[in-house]
C-alpha cells in the first residue's frame, strides 16, 4: 500500500511567520491554488481511504486535493501540527528574538526545552508515529496497491518521516524543511515501511535522498 502523506497549504498565517501550532488559521490564496495543484497528482488516482487533521487549514486543503470527493473523509485530532503552547499566535521572530536558546532547544530536541503548554519533539512523533501505525493496521487486508491519502502539518510529518528514516530528532535540524502542499509516500507492505517520496522538490537534496530506500 501507498500513503500518501501531504502538508496542508500555505495560510495567512505561514505567509507573516506566525507560529500555528493547533490554533486554527486558513489557507490563502496561494494555498489554495498549492492544493488544487496537488490535487492533480491524485486526480486519476483511486483512494481507498482519506485522512486529515481536523485542523480548518488541513480540511480545506484536502478539500481541495479531492475536490467531489470528500465524503469519505475521516478526520482526526491525532494528525494536528505539535502543540506550541504559549508560543501559539506569536509570531516567530519575536520568539527567535526573546528566546533563542530555547527555540535553539526545540529544533535540536535537547532534554532542557521547555515551553509551558508545549509538547516535546519526543511526544509529538510519537503521536504522530502512533497515528500512522493505527492506520496502517486498519488498511492492512486492503489490496496491495491501495492509496490511502493523509493531510496533515510540516513539523509532525517531518518527525514522523525521520522514525521510518532512522534519523534522530537530535539531527532534524539539519535536514531541509517541507515546503506547502509537500507530497511524501511511505510505501507499507506486512511489517515493512519505506519511505519512497519526499517533496518533489527536496528529493534531489543530499540531505534526504541519503535516506531514501
Amino acid at each position: 500500500m501507498l500513503f500518501h502523506i501531504v502538508r496542508h497549504g500555505q495560510t495567512h498565517w505561514n505567509a507573516q511567520r506566525r507560529i500555528q501550532g493547533q490554533l486554527d488559521s486558513e489557507l490563502d490564496e496561494h494555498g489554495i491554488a498549492q492544493a488544487i495543484a496537488r490535487g492533480l497528482d491524485f486526480a486519476d488516482m483511486p483512494i481507498e481511504a482519506a485522512y486529515a487533521s481536523s485542523s480548518v487549514r488541513t480540511r480545506q486543503t484536502i478539500a481541495n486535493i479531492l475536490g467531489n470527493r470528500t465524503d469519505a473523509v475521516t478526520y482526526m485530532d491525532e494528525l494536528r501540527e505539535v502543540c506550541w503552547g504559549v508560543w501559539q499566535g506569536l509570531m516567530w521572530s519575536d520568539i527567535e528574538a526573546a528566546h533563542p536558546e530555547m527555540v535553539e532547544a526545540y529544533h535540536k530536541a535537547l532534554p532542557h526545552y521547555d515551553v509551558e503548554g508545549a509538547e516535546t519533539p519526543v511526544e509529538t512523533q510519537s503521536r504522530g508515529v502512533n497515528a500512522l501505525e493505527t492506520l496502517f493496521k486498519a488498511h492492512q487486508h486492503a489490496p496491495a496497491d491501495a492509496n490511502i491519502l493523509i493531510v496533515s502539518h510540516g513539523d509532525i510529518m517531518k518527525k514522523i518521516l525521520a522514525h521510518y528514516l532512522d534519523v534522530e530528532l537530535t539531527e532534524l535540524h539539519t535536514l531541509p524543511h517541507l515546503p506547502n502542499c509537500a507530497h511524501c509516500i511511505i510505501d507499507v507492505t506486512n511489517d515493512t515501511r519505506r519511505v519512497t517520496q519526499i517533496a518533489g522538490e527536496v528529493t534531489e537534496d543530499t540531505a534526504w535522498s541519503r535516506y531514501l530506500s
